[in-house]
């Protein structure tokens, strides 16, 4: 049985500031702050814990949204999210999501405690390695701070140290630039790597937590800088390649530190990592939160198995871009049964095992008559949900009560970074992108040996490793050709962005994804002739089928699509049509990469005669 022990929570409480005078400037009056507090290494552990429930939310509690996972991010193309108006992109500056001020109140509050406690560390009667350590730490909160500051808003003023209150240039300095902030960023993750214990008691910050965030986050930055410059619309500048060679470089570095240590393990339970009342031993998480029946608990194994979804439909999209088992795309591989007909039972034979241990392969349709779990698009999530709790009808499968702990951090995310950092670096001087990076990353993530729910007997799949072929990648001799490909992408930097998409999905990295590659078009619920693409439209299915299907479901034919009333086609809700529009180089559209900066802190700066610079599009 899981050892009772809560998760960390703010031993510490800080006040909620609301504008930059409050949270960079307040004098030393509190007990976080006042010198006497400062005594030993158990202080430092205390102040730090309050960190913590910033940045690993896990599945949140009770009927939260999940923390990031399923339906936790806003904009994607792997599911639809009706509730809370989440489908259609932001308005305006002050109206909906983009003029809320949690991200930067919260953000600089980390970075204000971070730098107390940089402050404070070096005049402390410890060790110098409890300084080194403990200073790590606070510089990789810091960090991390600092780029969700960056992820959010693109260029932010970058603070290094606590701020007199007299020094009003610096308390309410501008911007910094992007790429400026990101190489502190990048600075305080050094440090964090070189001098952070590599273990520190049990879901504590080790060394190899930093590895594996730095990857991250640096990665992000990267290729932010590149594919976007350092902002949005004309006002935007490309960036030096030495400049991105350094950030890519800092990816790596991160990703390698975890892949070098001998600790972490890709297994043969794809499932498990996600709907387990225990991640303390398993290799292929390094962050976890911990849920405990009785202490802290969590909904979304309710909310996937027998709720009716208004959020976390399964798009169409997602489906056809998992790999049929031969490693070839469905539109190059002969296996694919769903060419002539796309129903749900031809298009998930022969495809990647790891589509039957994320989504369920039989029809969920809403307003069909089916008591269990339904979504708009028929399909619903596997991913979440434990087969023997479920099969076991236990209690915590239909109430907010499921213990099963949340993969904050993933050694397949990491590989994952870092084969697309190697491969970004080579293109741009670094060392020439080999077989080895493929061998060490997408390949392990293949070998996993997987089976299909409810199948008997219980078959274990493994899917092809792909193998170098000059500009392409190929999998048993046969050189990769997607006719879906994107052709502004280079044929592998597709495939290692799918690779992506199928192995993280519904984790929280596909939103950030398509901002760092520029590729909200991704996003377009309609066709250049008005006919919805596969980012809106379920599931192919004829009613014949489904005699207690409702009326009111709608079905796009695209072999006629200007049937209103179709018989038989994708499961399509024509309510959605240009709810989300994007075009590229229309500032009107390139500005939902970035939030406003909330009008309250431009309140702020104008009232004490300092100007905040808005982002392009939301002046």
């Amino acid at each position: 049985m899981k050892k009772y022990i809560a998760y960390i929570s703010c031993a510490l409480l800080m006040a909620t500031f609301v504008g930059c005078d409050d949270f960079l400037d307040r004098d030393p009056l509190n007990k976080e702050t006042n010198d006497s507090y400062w005594a030993s290494e158990s202080s430092l552990r205390t102040y730090a814990q309050d960190f913590y429930s910033y940045f690993f939310t896990g599945y949140g509690t009770d009927y939260t949204a999940f923390g990031g996972f399923f339906s936790g991010d806003n904009f994607t193309d792997d599911f639809q999210t009706r509730a809370g108006g989440q489908f259609a992109f932001p308005l305006s500056a002050t109206t909906d999501i983009n003029s809320t001020i949690t991200p930067w109140t919260n953000n600089y509050q980390v970075v204000y405690k971070a730098n107390v406690m940089i402050e404070k560390i070096p005049d402390m009667n410890v060790t110098d390695e409890v300084k080194n350590h403990w200073m790590g730490v606070a510089r990789f909160f810091r960090a991390m701070g600092h780029s969700a500051l960056l992820k959010t808003y693109g260029a932010v003023p970058y603070f290094e140290a606590v701020t007199d209150p007299a020094d009003a240039e610096t308390l309410y300095k501008d911007r910094d630039p992007y790429l400026t902030v990101a190489k502190s960023v990048l600075a305080d993750f050094q440090y964090a790597l070189q001098n952070v214990r590599t273990d520190d008691t049990k879901r504590q910050v080790n060394r190899y937590w930093v590895g594996a965030l730095m990857s991250r986050e640096m990665l992000y930055h990267a290729t932010w800088l590149k594919y976007q410059g350092t902002t949005v619309g004309s006002g935007s500048q490309s960036v030096a390649e030495a400049d991105l060679k350094e950030l890519f470089q800092g990816a790596i570095d991160g990703a390698t530190l975890v892949m070098n240590s001998g600790l972490y393990a890709i297994g043969n339970n794809y499932n498990g990592i996600f709907s387990s009342d225990d991640l303390a031993g398993n290799r292929e998480v390094i962050i976890y939160r911990e849920y405990t029946t009785g202490v802290q608990c969590n909904s979304l194994m309710s909310y996937n198995a027998g709720e009716t979804h208004t959020m976390g439909d399964v798009t169409q999209d997602v489906i056809n871009s998992y790999l049929c088992s031969d490693g070839l795309p469905i539109g190059q591989s002969p296996l694919y049964k769903g060419a002539t007909d796309p129903s749900v039972a031809n298009s998930f034979i022969d495809r990647d095992p790891r589509l039957y241990q994320t989504v369920v392969d039989t029809l969920r349709i809403m307003n069909s008559g089916i008591a269990t779990a339904q979504s708009y698009t028929g399909y619903c999530t596997k991913k979440f949900l434990n087969e023997d709790w479920w099969s076991q009808n236990l209690d915590f499968c239909k109430n907010i009560n499921s213990p099963a702990d949340a993969p904050q951090v993933r050694y397949a995310e990491v590989l994952l970074n870092y084969v697309e950092a190697r491969y970004e670096i080579s293109k741009i001087g670094g060392s020439a992108f080999a077989q080895a990076d493929l061998d060490q990353t997408i390949n392990l993530l293949r070998g996993r040996k997987l089976t299909k729910w409810g199948e008997t007997p219980q078959v274990e799949r493994t899917m092809p490793g792909v193998t170098l072929a000059g500009s392409n990648l190929s999998v048993n001799g046969t050189v990769i050709n997607d006719p879906a490909r994107d052709n502004t992408v280079d044929p592998i930097l597709w495939e290692i962005r799918r690779e992506r998409r199928t192995e993280l999905v519904m984790e929280g990295r596909r939103g950030e994804d398509l901002k760092r590659w520029a590729k909200y078009e991704y996003l377009n619920v309609n066709n250049a002739d008005g006919t919805p693409t596969m980012a809106i439209v379920g599931a192919y299915i004829k009613k014949s089928d489904y005699p207690g299907i409702k009326d009111d479901v709608k079905l796009f034919n695209p072999n006629d699509p200007s049937n209103t009333a179709a018989t038989e086609g994708y499961i399509y809700d024509p309510n959605l049509n240009g709810k989300r529009a994007f075009t590229k180089g229309d500032i009107n559209s390139e500005r939902y990469y970035l939030r406003a900066l909330p009008a309250a802190q431009l309140t702020i700066y104008k009232d004490k005669g300092y100007t905040l610079t808005q982002n392009p599009g939301w002046e």
